[in-house]
């Protein structure tokens, strides 16, 4: 079929729970990222700037992710990793103008999380996709610039599926925004009825998706139990391989 006459020109995903399987994954937040605090703190150390101590720091740096979180769902702004940094070194006293933020974030060492792995049919399902010549995106609600997530994508061996990604951390907004939408949308060159969207989460990825007109797929595991409130998506999955048939019924409707 031609790629101009299709009901579907591109499929648009969510990350984490959605291709990224964290079933496994039990531990804190918090805890994932104490080590990587600790590369910056000693990357700090290490070009004369005087800190407190590391637990300081690494408190201060909660203490911003949340309060940077719980502002920016007021409005569904995106929250920006860098932006977060600066705050928790300025309450930790440092010049934040003497600092270089990029060799920062490259200090903080991010990569694939322990226990964290991809579902098991989501190279087979992005596989298929591509063969039957669909656009692929992701968009997730990360406040990390997408090159870091990016890391985990290629460890993972699917960051070449993607024709366009986006954070939320980058973009300025976080779904359920339009604007998050919309951005990848025109990126892939597509328009919101040509476009099916599967995330894991109703409040965000599902009631974001129908406000702008995409369809939507509620990505619902057996390990998460998100409840739907007043969110109904198009259809709900499983797994990823039972998107394919949903595919296959809206070519043919």
């Amino acid at each position: 079929m031609s790629h101009l006459l299709r009901r579907v020109q591109a499929v648009v995903f969510d990350l984490d729970d959605t291709l990224l399987d964290w079933s496994r994954q039990t531990d804190w937040l918090s805890n994932i990222s104490g080590s990587h605090i600790q590369n910056v703190y000693d990357y700090l150390a290490e070009n004369g700037n005087s800190l407190p101590t590391n637990d300081v720091l690494f408190q201060n740096y909660q203490e911003a992710i949340i309060h940077s979180w719980r502002e920016a769902k007021k409005t569904w702004a995106g929250v920006n990793f860098e932006s977060v940094l600066m705050c928790a070194f300025e309450t930790s006293g440092l010049d934040v103008s003497k600092i270089d933020m990029g060799a920062v974030l490259l200090a903080y060492d991010w990569g694939t999380v322990p226990n964290v792995t991809l579902f098991d049919d989501t190279v087979p399902v992005l596989d298929s996709l591509r063969q039957q010549g669909y656009k692929i995106g992701l968009v997730t609600n990360s406040m990390m610039p997408m090159w870091m997530r990016d890391i985990e994508l290629r460890e993972y061996g699917i960051l070449d599926y993607f024709d366009a990604r986006i954070t939320s951390g980058d973009t300025g907004h976080m779904k359920p925004h339009p604007a998050i939408y919309e951005r990848v949308l025109d990126l892939l060159e597509v328009e919101a009825e040509t476009a099916v969207f599967v995330g894991d989460r109703p409040a965000n990825d599902i009631a974001g998706a129908n406000a702008v007109g995409l369809t939507s797929v509620w990505m619902n595991p057996p390990h998460l139990s998100y409840e739907l409130g007043d969110v109904i998506p198009d259809y709900e999955i499983t797994t990823l391989q039972e998107l394919l048939p949903i595919l296959a019924a809206l070519e043919n409707r």
